[in-house]
């Protein structure tokens, strides 16, 4: 028993002594995962993007290339992805804390997942440069991309492509207006090609290496780009579909989580709300995700949604409202969907969507049976959406976005190739903060900054209806108008502008991202070979 204990505890220390990061490890991975975090909204700050990566990169580049120099590499991407993706999402602890304490378990599953994702991009990035003698500007871009795409593509609902890296320029759409052909994973590989430029560019300064020509290259690869959003901001030709009007109701999550609570505030809400709307002002309304947490197309459950009708009816316009889908016996088996309705003066149409990319923990556990999640409100059991419904109003076509789903580039590119011309997305980032300042997170400026890429990506206009805000339009040039205060009953009428252009990315898709993807496993791959024809490695 005694010899079983002591192999455990050397077992233990000799886990500790792999992975806990040593002096020399932690300072620059943890300076470049701080300079990282801090790209993204609501800081925005626009320099960091292009140099965030490069203390990491050059930390990488001065590892020895035997076995201790990859053992390093990995312990200090564990420093590097736990502050990174450690600031990012802290919000995930916080938002769900609230709920139920088994956000302690998706945070730390979540975090897991994340940091090892880190890595093993510092893990590639270490084999690139130091196995296979790729050039640093070259293997920074394809790893780090490589990573996010795989980020985006885990299996089931595991996949989390929330706020990539070409997400932080999102308050400068000019300046990403190339996205329409390369997409927002195509801006992360062009900022970290200037991350690995410019680390390239120390390096060459330290050894005295001529390196004129590699800053002409980066102020090229830099304003090239740059130059082509701006153009386009200038010459694209806009045109309005229509008046929006977006509603936002204002009711905490605390209150939504009790049905009888949320309706009767919700309708008192709207009551007061819908009452300011001129008839005939608007070409359609649009409400958030969940408006009324109901079965509309249940008879039991008609009663609830008769004021929305009501409303239609007195202003003269359709309204697209967020409930609960189902399929099967409301009174028995069942399987409930997060879905998009459609109602009009003469009452609910045939029109539905039903969420297709549901949240990872919170919408549907990706390890655990959904029926042992059952009178967990919000965890687990809903079912995946399918089908990419269209909705016309007044001569023009709308696809709906249900919340989350605006991270995927892949949700708005099919609407635009079956013809919508303008996005609708309804979104409760109730779960994101509360009202008081110090219970918001980052998350309410994170979340509606994925619309500015999908705008881009597909030039085409958006409007969003969030529960507690921010509710806003974004035109096909990434520019954001008609914000809404957090926390605070409002309404919104704007014109939806959009294109008829049909961009690069929209037909094509994310050729950056795979491309990167590809590349990475064919590298990795080359690299082990590599290493297994190496004598010298065989004595390590």
């Amino acid at each position: 028993m005694t010899s079983m204990v002591k192999a455990h505890s050397s077992h233990l220390r000799s886990v500790k002594d792999l992975l806990w990061p040593r002096p020399g490890e932690r300072l620059i991975p943890a300076f470049s995962g701080l300079l990282l975090a801090a790209s993204f909204p609501p800081l925005h700050l626009p320099v960091l993007p292009f140099i965030g990566l490069v203390p990491f990169a050059l930390w990488i580049q001065g590892l020895s290339a035997d076995a201790e120099g990859r053992r390093a590499a990995v312990r200090g991407s564990l420093v590097f992805g736990t502050v990174y993706f450690g600031l990012v999402f802290y919000w995930i602890l916080i938002a769900l804390i609230w709920f139920t304490p088994l956000a302690i378990l998706a945070f730390i599953g979540s975090m897991i997942l994340l940091v090892s994702l880190a890595t093993l991009f510092g893990w590639s990035l270490h084999h690139f440069l130091h196995t296979l003698s790729i050039p640093l500007w070259i293997a920074l871009p394809i790893s780090w991309t490589a990573a996010e795409w795989f980020r985006a593509h885990w299996p089931s609902s595991l996949a989390f492509p929330w706020l990539g890296l070409g997400t932080s320029l999102t308050g400068f759409p000019e300046v990403v207006g190339f996205a329409e052909i390369v997409g927002a994973r195509g801006i992360t590989l062009w900022l970290a090609l200037v991350n690995g430029l410019l680390a390239s560019l120390v390096v060459d300064l330290r050894t005295r290496t001529r390196w004129g020509r590699k800053s002409l290259l980066i102020s090229l690869v830099v304003t090239l780009p740059m130059g082509w959003g701006f153009w386009r901001a200038e010459t694209l030709q806009l045109r309005e579909t229509g008046r929006v009007a977006v509603v936002q109701p204002n009711i905490p999550e605390h209150i939504k989580l009790d049905q009888r609570l949320a309706i009767d505030s919700t309708h008192a809400s709207l009551g007061r709300l819908m009452q300011t709307i001129e008839a005939g002002s608007a070409d359609l309304i649009l409400m958030p995700e969940v408006t009324l947490p109901v079965f509309p197309k249940a008879e039991v459950h008609s009663s609830f949604i008769a004021p929305i009708r009501n409303f239609a009816r007195d202003i003269g316009a359709p309204i697209v409202f967020g409930a609960t889908g189902f399929t099967g016996d409301i009174l028995g088996d069942f399987t409930p969907f997060n879905s998009a309705f459609l109602m009009d003066p003469g009452g609910l149409k045939g029109f539905q969507y039903d969420k297709r990319y549901l949240v990872p923990f919170v919408e549907r556990v990706p390890v655990l049976p959904d029926s042992w999640l059952t009178g967990l409100p919000y965890f687990g059991g809903f079912g995946v959406g399918s089908g990419w419904p269209l909705l016309e109003v007044n001569g023009s076509t709308y696809g709906v976005l249900i919340c989350y789903e605006s991270t995927y580039p892949e949700g708005a590119r099919t609407f635009r190739l079956k013809g919508a011309e303008v996005l609708l997305n309804i979104t409760n980032d109730a779960w994101y903060g509360r009202e008081p300042l110090y219970s918001r997170t980052t998350a309410l400026w994170q979340h509606p900054a994925h619309l500015v890429m999908r705008a881009i990506e597909n030039r085409m206009g958006i409007a969003r209806s969030a529960n507690t805000g921010i509710s806003l339009y974004v035109d096909p040039i990434g520019r954001v108008h008609g914000k809404t205060d957090l926390f605070e009953s409002d309404i919104r009428i704007d014109n939806v502008l959009t294109t008829d252009e049909i961009t690069f990315f929209t037909r094509f898709g994310d050729l950056a991202g795979n491309g990167a993807a590809f590349a990475a496993f064919m590298l990795i791959v080359a690299s082990l070979k590599f290493r297994r024809l190496d004598p010298s490695e065989a004595q390590v």
